[in-house]
Protein backbone atom coordinates (compact mmCIF):
# COMPACT_ATOMS: atom_id res chain seq x y z
CA UNK A 1 0.00 0.00 0.00
CA UNK A 2 1.37 3.40 -0.88
CA UNK A 3 1.79 6.15 1.68
CA UNK A 4 -0.60 8.38 -0.26
CA UNK A 5 -3.53 6.04 0.39
CA UNK A 6 -2.90 5.61 4.11
CA UNK A 7 -4.64 8.88 5.17
CA UNK A 8 -7.60 7.99 2.94
CA UNK A 9 -7.88 4.54 4.49
CA UNK A 10 -7.63 5.94 8.02
CA UNK A 11 -10.25 8.56 7.20
CA UNK A 12 -12.64 5.91 5.88
CA UNK A 13 -12.11 3.78 8.98
CA UNK A 14 -12.77 6.79 11.21
CA UNK A 15 -16.00 7.66 9.40
CA UNK A 16 -17.15 4.02 9.51
CA UNK A 17 -16.39 3.84 13.24
CA UNK A 18 -18.35 7.01 13.93
CA UNK A 19 -21.30 5.77 11.88
CA UNK A 20 -21.41 2.46 13.74
CA UNK A 21 -21.11 4.11 17.15
CA UNK A 22 -24.12 6.30 16.31
CA UNK A 23 -26.37 3.23 16.28
CA UNK A 24 -27.07 3.04 20.01
CA UNK A 25 -29.15 0.14 21.26
CA UNK A 26 -31.81 2.39 22.81
CA UNK A 27 -32.43 4.02 19.42
CA UNK A 28 -33.03 0.77 17.59
CA UNK A 29 -36.50 -0.67 16.92
CA UNK A 30 -38.20 2.69 17.39
CA UNK A 31 -40.97 4.00 15.17
CA UNK A 32 -39.70 5.76 12.09
CA UNK A 33 -43.07 6.31 10.44
CA UNK A 34 -45.56 8.56 12.18
CA UNK A 35 -49.30 9.11 11.81
CA UNK A 36 -50.49 12.62 12.58
CA UNK A 37 -52.58 12.69 15.75
CA UNK A 38 -51.87 9.06 16.67
CA UNK A 39 -49.51 7.83 19.37
CA UNK A 40 -47.70 4.74 18.08
CA UNK A 41 -45.61 4.02 21.17
CA UNK A 42 -46.13 1.41 23.83
CA UNK A 43 -49.39 1.54 25.77
CA UNK A 44 -49.29 3.02 29.25
CA UNK A 45 -49.74 0.77 32.25
CA UNK A 46 -52.96 1.10 34.22
CA UNK A 47 -52.61 3.04 37.46
CA UNK A 48 -53.35 1.25 40.70
CA UNK A 49 -56.09 2.50 43.02
CA UNK A 50 -53.39 3.72 45.40
CA UNK A 51 -51.73 5.76 42.63
CA UNK A 52 -55.08 7.23 41.57
CA UNK A 53 -55.87 8.22 45.15
CA UNK A 54 -52.46 9.90 45.50
CA UNK A 55 -52.94 11.83 42.24
CA UNK A 56 -56.40 12.99 43.30
CA UNK A 57 -54.98 14.12 46.64
CA UNK A 58 -52.20 16.09 44.93
CA UNK A 59 -54.73 17.69 42.57
CA UNK A 60 -56.85 18.81 45.53
CA UNK A 61 -53.82 20.45 47.13
CA UNK A 62 -53.19 22.50 43.97
CA UNK A 63 -56.66 24.04 43.92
Amino acid sequence: MSRARLPLLLGCLLVAGLAISGCRKDEQNRALEFEKGTYLGKSDQQLTNEQLTELRHRAQIQR
